[in-house]
């Protein structure tokens, strides 16, 4: 197997695909310019598709629940639909999976709200109320204030409804926040209008109602946008370091990889140099990337060789009905059977090959840290973080803080999107699932339990105020 292809698997962002199709591109977002009948086809042909090659289509939803979820929305096609119509029929069907690697591709949708008016603020969820957070410089003010309507729908029935349609991994519930962030595509799609009353609640408590206009989706994006560093390393003293690793995608590249990899040499050198005691990993938000980079961090935190992945394995036997809907047609390879071992009701490759190092024997780095390890986590952590911290529980490794993560010992490997005939609609279903060679680990369908939570306060979200950091660094 080709190893520069599947290695990107293991991460998933989605992708927002433009020109996707000529004769579409002119489609308006409300126009109902999709034929009934042809949808009803597409839609049919989504569900063949998802149950021919979804490693794990049923791990957290039963093949009835998924088949009466299909049967009622192909049902509820009554008329021909719009794009937003459409988008979150797809989207719905896709999140009933439960797997945060699955899902209806947003990039057409967004290309088409940029310059459009949506709601202004991201939420996030703290102990089941729902607050404003992210928005402009000059909304600012209302960070942190609870929301209980907008447009006169309490909150609760509007997120029951948005949640159809969000992919999230398994019982994880830490994660929605950070979809949240693009609560106002969410909301979009729930109610396209341009125009917002919203009751919240002061800081005193009293009940207040605010008319917000809405704010193009772009300079939304703009606002809330962060350029972060995927890797940076800090002393605060001699005796306290912190390493953070917002994303492991810069191990694709060869180049980046190395320039990656000698940062951390030179880290982990200047800890053993100094006999710093405390090291602080803080992976909150990072939701994957390279097995590669991930691995060439581990090596410095275990004492004793070990293993990395038991299997990467998948459901189908070959490719030949269905790899005519790939985006990209040169990333789908045929699977080799007489290679692969029965797991799970998975085709499995389990031994390592010329092309790959997954499975063997690695060593871990003569100058590996000694001293205590905090790590930072929160429902951000999703696919190659979680296996890292799968690694890091398996051995014994650190003290986890923060909140539940969102990805665990598996994953379902992300990063092939499908291209639906008809409507040119992209999903990304996996076709492969990945799992670490963790023989004690105890699943939680949550994530992974870090060992103290600290969840995040309301005041937070107006100040700014990282309170799991400051909790580790008083420790």
């Amino acid at each position: 197997m080709n190893l520069k292809i599947l290695l990107p698997l293991l991460f998933f962002t989605v992708n927002f695909t433009f020109g996707q199709n000529a004769a579409l591109k002119n489609q308006g977002l409300l126009d109902k310019s999709l034929k009934k009948d042809s949808v009803i086809a597409e839609f049919s042909e989504l569900y063949h598709l998802t149950n021919a090659i979804h490693p794990g289509q049923f791990m957290f939803c039963s093949k009835n629940e998924f088949d009466q979820t299909y049967s009622s929305l192909k049902n509820s096609i009554k008329t021909d639909l719009s794009l937003v119509e459409y988008y979150k029929l797809t989207a719905t069907l896709m999140a009933k999976i439960k797997d945060g690697h699955t899902a209806t591709d947003r990039g057409r949708i967004i290309g088409l709200l940029n310059d459009r008016l949506v709601f202004p603020f991201s939420i996030y969820k703290i102990k089941d109320k729902y607050y404003l957070d992210q928005s402009s410089p000059e909304n600012k003010e209302y960070a942190g204030l609870r929301v209980l309507k907008i447009n006169g729908k309490d909150i609760n029935t509007v997120v029951n409804e948005i949640q159809q349609y969000i992919h999230l991994e398994g019982r994880n519930e830490t994660g929605l926040n950070m979809r949240f962030s693009n609560f106002p595509f969410y909301y979009f799609i729930y109610n396209q209008t341009e125009k917002f009353d919203i009751e919240y609640e002061d800081r005193n408590h009293h009940k207040l109602k605010y008319t917000f206009k809405g704010m193009p989706l772009k300079e939304y994006t703009s606002n809330i946008s962060k350029k972060t560093e995927p890797l940076t390393t800090e002393f605060k003293t001699d005796d306290l370091a912190i390493l953070k690793f917002r994303s492991f995608e810069n191990g694709y590249n060869e180049s980046d990889r190395k320039v990656a990899e000698k940062q951390l040499d030179r880290f982990f050198s200047q800890l053993d140099s100094l006999k710093t005691k405390n090291l602080i990993i803080d992976l909150r938000d990072n939701s994957g990337g390279s097995a590669d980079i991930a691995n060439y961090l581990f090596s410095y935190l275990n004492s004793t060789p070990y293993y990395y992945f038991d299997y990467r394995g998948a459901k189908y036997k070959s490719v030949k009905e269905w790899k005519h809907y790939a985006q990209y047609l040169d990333n789908i390879e045929e699977i080799n059977v007489n290679e692969t071992k029965l797991k799970d009701g998975l085709n499995c490759y389990t031994e390592a090959n010329s092309t790959d190092w997954w499975f063997e024997l690695q060593q871990n780095k003569p100058n590996f840290y000694k001293g205590k390890i905090s790590v930072l986590i929160n429902g951000g952590c999703f696919s190659t973080t979680g296996h890292l911290l799968a690694l890091m529980r398996e051995h014994k490794i650190g003290k986890f803080y923060g909140e539940y993560s969102q990805g665990s010992n598996y994953s379902n490997a992300g990063g092939q999107a499908f291209v639906l005939p008809y409507s040119k609609t992209l999903v990304w279903i996996p076709t492969f699932q990945y799992r670490m060679r963790t023989p004690h680990f105890i699943n939680d369908p949550k994530g992974i339990k870090p060992d103290v939570e600290i969840p995040s306060q309301t005041d937070d979200l107006r100040t700014g105020f990282d309170r799991q950091m400051d909790f580790v660094m008083k420790q």
